[in-house]
């Protein structure tokens, strides 16, 4: 449980230094490009410190699959919010739940009981409430909508499960180096796509870039070590639908609190909603 702590945490962190840099009208492209290059340090950093270089054939196709991946859907979703919204998109991107949930009933044959069931549901409606589609938003779907936003929604929830990808076939000694071969891999590709895009790299979104990797590695290496802990053993649908109604509840409290943003009585009804969902999945 510590672990799942520190990885909520972690990934609070990463959603206010995002909301901060929109704000300040930050280079996207580049902020996810600069948080390689922390990530990938400090996963070198820990490798090296552990004294293993040894990497399996599942690690290194986990790890190279990873670095595809994960800036490959970042940049799905900045073409989601050019074209549908972000509204739209990013309720999308809150179904990717889906996908890691599915994949411990299915593939690793976990337990549903009554009340994981209804807790999920619960999870599905506080995302819902407390990020509402805006009025209008689906009036900017298009015939292509149809194939892109589940294809965008998979993919998050693909990012979501990789970590407990490796935990299923993996060798454990390899922890740090899948870490790190996914950040190192996310790196080259995402600065190849700034290369190739020719994108200014201005200093302000380098160095937020740079800070934001810290709390990127960290969130992906607790997340992992906390599908791992016996408190979770078997539950691993359970502590992904923490994972996400937590981060999602504080994003929005922070939200309220830091930047004022409006409360309305469906966002605290979701918020009531993601407290059931917490008590629900917990029993």
């Amino acid at each position: 449980m510590f672990y799942l702590v520190l990885a909520i945490l972690s990934s609070f962190s990463i959603s206010i230094l995002i909301k901060r840099n929109e704000l300040r009208g930050l280079s996207t492209p580049v902020v996810i490009a600069g948080n390689y290059i922390s990530a990938s340090a400090l996963g070198w950093a820990f490798t090296l410190s552990g004294g293993a270089l040894s990497v399996s054939p599942s690690t290194l196709a986990l790890g190279v699959g990873g670095g595809l991946l994960w800036p490959g859907t970042f940049f799905l979703l900045m073409y989601g919010i050019r074209r549908y919204g972000i509204s739209l998109a990013g309720a999308v991107c809150r179904l990717s739940l889906v996908v890691p949930v599915m994949f411990a009933f299915v593939f690793l044959r976990e337990p549903l009981s009554a009340s994981k069931g209804l807790g999920l549901l619960a999870a599905f409606a506080a995302f819902y409430l407390i990020h509402p589609v805006k009025s209008g938003a689906l009036r900017r779907a298009d015939a292509g909508a149809v194939w892109f936003l589940p294809l965008l929604a998979f993919c998050f929830g693909l990012v979501d499960l990789w970590v407990n990808l490796f935990n299923t076939i993996g060798p454990v000694s390899e922890k740090f180096i899948f870490v790190t071969l996914i950040f190192s891999f996310s790196g080259l590709f995402a600065w190849s796509a700034v290369g190739y895009r020719r994108m200014a790299v201005d200093r302000a979104s380098l160095v937020q870039g740079i800070v934001l990797g810290f709390p990127n590695f960290f969130a992906s290496f607790f997340l992992m070590e906390s599908l791992k802990s016996p408190f979770f053993l078997e539950r691993s649908a359970v502590a992904y639908s923490w994972y996400s109604v937590v981060g999602v509840t504080l994003a929005f409290g922070a939200g309220v609190l830091v930047w004022k943003e409006r409360v309305s009585r469906m966002n605290l009804v979701g918020v009531a909603a993601g407290l059931a969902a917490i008590t629900l999945l917990n029993r």
